[in-house]
Order: structure tokens, then sequence, then C-alpha cells
């Protein structure tokens, strides 16, 4: 008797419906929290009764946090470019978006902001919490690419009606000339630890009408993100 094929993908209760990537995603995401949050909490409690906050054992839990940190960003990164939730978009101040991004960041250095003299500059309709993954993403993949010594600075200006956000950093010459690849999810150029790189920027822009583009500038690198006006 011939035995009948059973697709591994599918559950009883799904047969019909395969899980689409985004929708694994989403789910996997969800199930990881938890356990991810449970080895954080783990690390920052034996941080506290560690007598010797100098000793080895008090850096490896340190390197246990970093590394909880980066998985959930990594599974972020992927929900966004998959965008695995329906954007829920409100009328937002890009403005505001990447202040309080840097706000939050506050042990980061090296950013500057030079959005105080740019003008009014339209409110965009857009979800925040991917308008917040989009400055973190940007600012992370040129924290790495880019020159160390130099800042990452974010302007914001007006054009033609749309809200346009740039980043721009010192980079070498061959981050600038091959600039557009950091667009390409898990491209071999990418920073480890990135995630998917830009390329959740450029999806994330996509779903809110908008428009990503890098270039070189000189020694700089540049990035900018086009939002129409959400009024």
């Amino acid at each position: 008797m011939a035995q009948a094929t059973i697709d591994p993908t599918l559950t009883p209760d799904n047969q019909q419906h395969p899980l689409d990537s985004a929708s694994v995603v989403r789910h996997l995401t969800h199930e990881l929290r938890q356990p991810l949050s449970t080895i954080e909490a783990s690390a920052y409690y034996l941080k506290l009764i560690l007598e010797d906050k100098e000793c080895g054992a008090v850096r490896q839990l340190d390197r246990i946090e970093q590394m909880v940190h980066q998985i959930s960003w990594i599974l972020s990164d992927a929900v966004h470019y998959l965008q695995a939730a329906a954007p829920r978009r409100q009328l937002l101040d890009l403005g505001e978006i990447a202040g309080g991004v840097i706000a939050s960041l506050s042990q980061e250095q090296q950013v500057e902001l030079d959005w105080h003299d740019a003008g009014p500059v339209p409110l965009v309709a857009m979800d925040p919490n991917q308008a917040q993954h989009m400055v973190r993403s940007v600012l992370q993949v040129f924290r790495q690419v880019g020159r160390s010594e130099a800042p990452v600075t974010i302007g914001l200006r007006a054009d033609n009606g749309c809200a346009v956000l740039s980043f721009t950093c010192e980079a070498p010459s061959a981050v600038r000339e091959q600039c557009t690849e950091l667009l390409n999810p898990f491209d071999a150029h990418l920073p480890t630890g990135t995630g998917l790189g830009l390329a959740s920027v450029k999806r994330i822009a996509e779903a809110h009408c908008g428009t990503v583009r890098i270039y070189p500038d000189g020694v700089n690198l540049v990035l900018e993100a086009r939002f129409p006006s959400g009024a």
C-alpha cells in the first residue's frame, strides 16, 4: 500500500493554509522573546551578586547581554523586512523620532543632529515602531561601516512637499564604491550582527510610500529616506 506523503510544513489545523514566511518569522520572534528575556534577566542578576565586578565572569555576562540584544535586534529586523505586522500609521515628526532614538542610545557616541535650522518639515504618515527601527538600523550600520573617529550626522529637511531624513558618515573607499549592496539582505559586505543591514530600511520606506537612496559624496557615505507629507 502506498504511503501518503505528508508536508512537514503543514499542521493538522493548517493543511490547507500553510504559513507564509512572514507568519513564521512573526511566530518565531514571539516564541523566542521569553527565553531571551529570561537569559538577559539571569545575566543581570548574576552580575549583581558577584562581589568582584572586574572578574572575567562579569565580562562574560556582559557579553551574554550583548548577544541577547543582538539576537533580539536581528529578529526585529526580519519582522520589519517582511512587514510581518501591518503598519499602524499616524502623523509623525521625523525629527522627534530621530531625537528619541538618539536619546535612548545615550551611551552611543559620535552622533550629531543638524535639523535645527531646517525650517518647517512636513509630518509623515508612518508606523512609529517602524520609523524608530529605520533610524536605529541606519545608525547601527553606519557606525560599523564608517570610520570610528568620525561622527554620524543626521539631517532633516523639506523638499518639494516631502520630509527627507539624511544620514552621513565618513567611510572607506571600498564601502563607498559598493554602498548600494548595503541595501541587499544578508549581503557578504554587511558587518556581522547587523541582521538584514539596510534592506529593512528600504522595505519600511516603501511600505510608507517613501524611497531610500544611498550614494557616495566625496569621502562620505549618504543615505536619504524621503517620505511624502502625510497631512
